[in-house]
């Protein structure tokens, strides 16, 4: 009898967590519950959770991924015994725990921070007014002079990665620095989640994942064996998640938006090697005349086309496991709402051309963003 009352107890539990992730996953279609929860529950849980995990030197989350993971297997190989054994109580019990685990955990996710997928649009200072053609040349020099000045400040390999005397805690200090320009805007949390280092990088970079942000546990981790390069602007995009920006082409943007405005060379030379190739393209393949291209100030274009193709290369040959990251990626975004899946991770970043002159109608959001700096700053 105790047996066949502690087998309901469970199952009630399994019934109430079910109802609560249908009606979490009801909420989430309502947009103005999704902004409040972003902005309230979640925003505070994650911030909480962040302050109590910063204390511990090491990701939980992945030692989180690896206790799930032995109790799902654990909890399963019982079941089968118990079932073999005959004692169908016993097993279907085991079933039911694994379920709850597994319950528990969706729930728990979808609560600090689903609700961020569906939100309203991030709300980047995008430069909108039109340019004329003629001071697109001002433009792409006054960020080829900055770009020029980064690769003079840094250091290089031969194979082109960047050479940073930096430690990772103080590349997270100068990205958290930067991010002090979206202070003012109560779009976003005001508290940035703890980072910490993947003891498991050497398994993620052959997923070609380069980070993984937990807001159950509001971590931001970090896979270590990222290129130098491209690793303040990976920080910054995982930093992103943590206060509230969940979309990954969002988190591209604001991730961008920080590291460009950021004082040191670094930081925007990171974001240079992303986006920089989209300055060059308004500058050199559309509608500009061969004179005003002898004008442009590229003298550190060969550097940062250098440092591109060694990124490209150095991931060419950790992709033992790319299709399989690439499948469980595209499938949890899809999940979450965003129907493009992985392919969220480039949006914003076309731009629209007029067929017949070429005259640059609509800048990618990217564009957007350099611009707003330019014009910012000219106005000073």
């Amino acid at each position: 009898m105790k047996k066949l009352l502690k087998l309901f107890v469970r199952l009630a539990i399994i019934v109430l967590l079910v109802v609560s992730l249908l009606i979490i996953l009801s909420l989430e279609k309502n947009p103005e519950t999704c902004e409040q929860m972003s902005r309230g529950f979640a925003r505070n849980y994650t911030m909480i959770m962040s302050k109590i995990t910063s204390v511990v030197p090491f990701s939980l989350t992945e030692l989180s991924f690896v206790i799930l993971g032995i109790s799902v297997i654990l909890l399963l190989v019982f079941a089968i015994i118990l079932l073999v054994k005959k004692k169908y109580i016993g097993s279907i019990n085991r079933l039911i725990e694994i379920s709850a685990l597994i319950l528990l955990s969706i729930t728990t996710y979808h609560l600090s921070c689903e609700f961020a997928y569906h939100r309203e649009s991030i709300p980047l200072p995008y430069y909108e007014n039109k340019i004329e053609r003629e001071e697109h040349v001002n433009i792409y020099n006054y960020f080829a002079d900055d770009l020029n000045v980064c690769v003079e400040s840094l250091e290089f390999e031969t194979s082109g990665e960047a050479k940073t005397s930096l430690s990772f805690n103080e590349v997270v200090k100068e990205v958290k620095k930067a991010y002090q320009i979206i202070n003012d805007n109560d779009y976003y949390s005001s508290h940035l989640g703890s980072v910490k280092k993947m003891v498991s990088s050497f398994l993620y970079r052959e997923f070609q994942i380069t980070g993984v942000t937990y807001s159950p546990l509001g971590e931001a981790n970090i896979n270590t064996l990222n290129t130098k390069i491209d690793l303040p602007f990976t920080i910054a995009h995982e930093l992103a998640h943590t206060v509230g920006v969940m979309r990954e082409d969002d988190a591209n943007q604001l991730a961008f938006y920080v590291c460009l405005n950021s004082d040191h060379p670094y930081l925007r030379y990171s974001a240079y090697t992303r986006y920089f190739d989209q300055l060059e393209d308004i500058v050199t393949s559309y509608y500009l005349t061969d004179e005003e291209r002898g004008n442009l100030h590229n003298q550190a274009l060969p550097t940062l086309y250098k440092s591109i193709v060694y990124q490209n290369n150095y991931w060419l040959k950790h992709n033992l496991l790319k299709k399989v990251g690439d499948f469980f990626n595209d499938l949890y975004i899809k999940s979450s709402g965003i129907s493009e899946g992985t392919g969220s991770y480039s949006g914003g970043s076309t731009s629209e051309h007029d067929p017949l002159t070429s005259e640059l109608i609509n800048p990618s959001l990217y564009l957007k963003l350099f611009f707003e700096k330019y014009y910012r700053l000219q106005s000073i």
